[in-house]
């Protein structure tokens, strides 16, 4: 038989032990979680930005006329605008952080840039292709300086639609 105060004894060392345990492996299993975690957000942020571009380019292929009074595909305002939107919970601070040109894949012009469409949208012709970039964004840990990750560059989003003007749909 097993006296009392030995049973107590037992029971009380097997505390300590799990304690020390527990303070040994929750630091590494914070770090594998805020890891995962930071690797979401990237991978989010990446994605939304992607999304961005598409949406902007999608904005600027349409021959119609925008809200603003002018043909979407020479709305740089309104191709902005639609990228902004799309870009989820992130903001691009600059105007300058969103590229737009207009390209001649059948000729070796320079692409055309918003001043000059915005002074001339007849530029533009069928066929032309809408280029919407979004650059210079970077990505900031939420605790990278405790860590010493360092804040890092996200790659150039880019995306490319050609524009079709006047195209006849024939009803069956």
């Amino acid at each position: 038989m097993i006296k009392p105060m030995t049973k107590y004894k037992l029971f009380r060392s097997e505390n300590a032990q799990t304690m020390v345990e527990f303070a040994l492996v929750f630091p590494i299993v914070l770090l594998i979680t805020y890891g995962i975690m930071e690797f979401g957000r990237m991978l989010f942020m990446y994605t939304a930005l992607t999304s961005a571009a598409r949406e902007g380019a999608r904005y600027g292929l349409a021959s119609g006329v925008g809200p603003n009074g002018i043909v979407q595909y020479a709305d740089c305002a309104g191709i902005r605008k639609a990228v902004r939107s799309a870009a989820f919970l992130i903001s691009i601070p600059n105007d300058a952080d969103i590229e737009i040109k207009w390209l001649d894949v059948n000729s070796s012009l320079l692409p055309y840039t918003c001043a000059q469409v915005k002074l001339d949208p007849g530029l533009i012709h069928m066929g032309y292709q809408v280029r919407v970039r979004i650059m210079n964004l970077t990505f900031q840990p939420l605790i990278g300086g405790f860590l010493g990750i360092k804040s890092f560059p996200i790659p150039v989003r880019m995306n490319t639609r050609t524009i079709l003007m006047g195209v006849e749909i024939d009803e069956p």
